[in-house]
């Protein structure tokens, strides 16, 4: 019983390797051209990607700057309005 076994496990690992020998030698021919393609999109998408980040980044920088502006004209704006409440208050408890 071992022998009958191990001749079949004999058997399937040399079918195996003339397999496997005989498929790799023709793949391994046609994938050096689209991976240098493939790769060379990559980097291109890759340099797309980080430009349009620095746009938005500077995009958000200036939102940020806008933003903060209109902010303290808005403080600037409620300071002269309580100024001038105040000063009404005042000259109406003189009177």
């Amino acid at each position: 019983m071992k022998k009958v076994i191990l001749a079949v496990a004999f058997l399937f690992t040399l079918n195996v390797v003339f397999v496997s020998c005989r498929d790799t030698s023709k793949e391994t021919e046609t994938p050096v051209e689209p991976t240098s393609e493939v790769q060379n999109e990559v980097e291109n998408t890759a340099e797309e990607a980080v430009k349009e980040a620095a746009e938005i980044e500077k995009e958000v920088e200036q939102a940020v700057k806008e933003a903060e502006a209109q902010k303290d004209n808005a403080l600037d704006k409620a300071a002269v309005k309580e100024d001038s409440q105040e000063t009404k208050t005042e000259g109406e408890q003189q009177t």
